[in-house]
């Protein structure tokens, strides 16, 4: 294999790693609020506020749980 095609492949796993870090948390803060929803009977705005979910990101974690 060619060092340019060496280099793109090592660049594409990087970036899908990097990707399932996030999607990974994601998913682990999702289910964070969730619990603390269901459990604590909080409202959304409260759990995301109790993990200090910083407000630039709320919104999207409101999207995704409206699509499950």
């Amino acid at each position: 294999m060619c060092n340019l095609s060496k280099g793109v492949m090592e660049k594409g796993r990087a970036e899908g790693r990097a990707e399932g870090r996030a999607e990974g948390m994601a998913n682990g803060i999702l289910v964070s609020i969730k619990n603390l929803v269901k459990n604590m009977g909080v409202s959304v705005e409260q759990a995301m506020s109790v993990l200090e979910i910083p407000e630039a990101e709320r919104q999207t974690y409101m999207d995704l749980l409206e699509r499950q």
